[in-house]
């Protein structure tokens, strides 16, 4: 079993060579004044005043991973070797597991590790605007991520290399430590957006996201105190095995049942036939500052208008407090949680073997770390990736932009939630309604990782990456993402006479005129 973990924490840190440090980010597309609802998931106060009247998102994905431990250091990418499309000379490596092919350089620096993996699938989504001052979406996306964090090294080393490698052995381990959560769950949200104030050259909008939250899957544990040891395998010569000398620490998970169970009845979004369910809620504000708000001033049918298909600011500043909330797991029949306190517990080549369901691998973790089932607890909760976003866009010419972004997590690394880590970006682009081209310059995971990127959207469709290092072999990569989507834009509708574009200054500016039906 160790040696499997050790493969199967290898394939892990190896997707997070080619994989986003972190999603929701989107980092090339976000800032984009034709993002629809990709924008709204980060601001939700940019689902009003859109250049779309209506905006249906077909499907879009971001897939992401990042690790601060291993480099990928083959002849070849990662996605190459995904696929096996690689080098005749390299295929005899293909099927060994990654640690023993040497295209994996482990970072040994004495500090704690961390991996972030997972990915999230938007589905069928609007955006609409219903008037020039409030506006309307409607979302749906699953989430699922796993993440390990302040892992200890040698904690680290076992788990990738299993028991084998030989300067771990017959060593004692002690003050060991780390945090490791899965999660996956399903969102069902819904976003208001009004336009707060527009005084001539200074302009404010607000949104408000609501999210259900249903549970799908969530294993976590917690090394509070730990200590290990590589010792002989007492029943088959030649081989070794894990000894838990220590472990004080939680262990929760749900059982399979809670995912195969799923289903869009009511009773399970909105009931208790889920594992477990929640809320969760976005908010944010965007200012924007028009010095030339008076080429885009018009009067149509007696009425002051804003020419809605043109970008009026010179300047906007977008912040947001997203993914506040989180899931109640506590439906009996899946949810499982131990407080742990073992000592002298081993772990051999056969404990694990022939498991061949979450479900049987988790009985057999409770059989071997000796945990009593009349102590099991049926409720616990699962954070969400609760972080503050701000964003920065100057319009530098026409259709020329320079945008900055910046997302600081706000969860404890020791929390039991899905994390999302820190970065600040640049991202310059060029944009028009429909072809579009950006290049996110990045400082992601936590602001250790320099990454280039690309992205470009073309009419409905749009693909980016905010690291073309992981899918390449350009400088050792230790992460990367792939994102891209699909939509139906309809665009909102301009002055009749493209002339109209233009209001004299009034006393008192726009806002003493806003009392009018719009």
């Amino acid at each position: 079993m160790i040696r499997r973990v050790g493969r199967l924490l290898a394939t892990a840190m190896g997707l997070g060579l080619a994989l986003p440090v972190a999603g929701q980010y989107l980092t090339g597309i976000v800032n984009s004044n034709y993002a629809g609802t990709q924008s709204v998931y980060r601001h939700p106060s940019e689902v009003v005043d859109s250049r779309y009247r209506l905006y249906l998102n077909l499907a879009s994905f971001d897939l992401y991973a990042a690790n601060n431990y291993v480099r990928w250091v083959a002849p070849f990418s990662f996605p190459r070797y995904l696929t096996g499309n690689i080098p005749n000379q390299y295929r005899a490596e293909r099927g060994r597991s990654l640690r023993q092919t040497g295209y994996m350089e482990e970072q040994l620096n004495g500090r704690d590790k961390r991996i972030s993996i997972g990915g999230e699938v938007r589905g069928p989504s609007a955006l609409v605007n219903l008037n020039d001052r409030f506006a309307v979406a409607g979302m749906t996306r699953i989430r699922t991520g796993i993440s390990m964090r302040q892992v200890s090294e040698e904690m680290a080393r076992l788990m990738l290399n299993g028991t084998q490698i030989l300067e771990q052995q017959r060593k004692v381990f002690e003050n060991q430590s780390g945090y490791a959560n899965l999660n996956a769950y399903g969102e069902l949200a819904g976003t208001f957006g009004a336009v707060l104030l527009d005084n001539d050259d200074r302009f404010w909008k607000a949104g408000l996201t609501v999210k259900r939250l249903i549970g799908l899957y969530n294993t976590h544990m917690v090394v509070n105190d730990g200590a290990h040891e590589i010792v002989r395998d007492p029943n088959q010569i030649g081989f070794q095995a894990l000894m838990i000398r220590k472990f004080n620490g939680v262990y929760g998970y749900t059982s399979q049942g809670a995912f195969e169970s799923a289903g869009l009845s009511p009773a399970w979004l909105l009931g208790g036939r889920s594992a477990g369910g929640g809320w969760g809620f976005d908010l944010g504000m965007t200012y924007e500052y028009r010095p030339e708000i008076r080429k885009y001033t018009y009067r149509e049918k007696g009425e002051l208008r804003r020419d809605p298909t043109k970008n009026k600011y010179l300047y906007k500043i977008s912040a947001s407090l997203v993914d506040i909330g989180g899931i109640r797991y506590r439906n009996a029949g899946y949810v499982n949680l131990y407080d742990v306190d073992a000592a002298n517990k081993l772990i051999t080549n056969t404990t694990f073997r022939d498991a061949k369901s979450p479900d049987e691998i988790q009985n057999r973790i409770v059989d071997v770390l000796d945990l009593n089932p009349a102590q099991k607890r049926t409720s616990f909760r699962s954070g969400l990736p609760t972080a503050l976003n701000v964003s920065v866009d100057y319009r530098v010419q026409e259709k020329v932009y320079l945008g900055g972004l910046w997302t600081q997590s706000l969860k404890p690394a020791q929390s039991v939630a899905m994390m999302v880590p820190s970065m600040v970006a640049v991202v310059p682009r060029w944009e028009s309604r429909w072809v579009e081209l950006a290049v996110p310059f990045t400082l992601q995971d936590n602001y250790t990782l320099f990454t280039v990127g690309l992205a470009a959207r073309l009419g409905p469709v749009f693909i980016g990456t905010d690291h073309l290092g992981g899918l390449t072999t350009i400088g050792k990569p230790r992460g990367a993402n792939l994102y891209a989507g699909a939509a139906i834009p309809l665009f909102r509708k301009g002055p009749v006479n493209p002339n109209k574009c233009f209001f004299p200054p009034q006393e008192g500016g726009y806002w003493k005129r806003f009392g009018r039906r719009r």
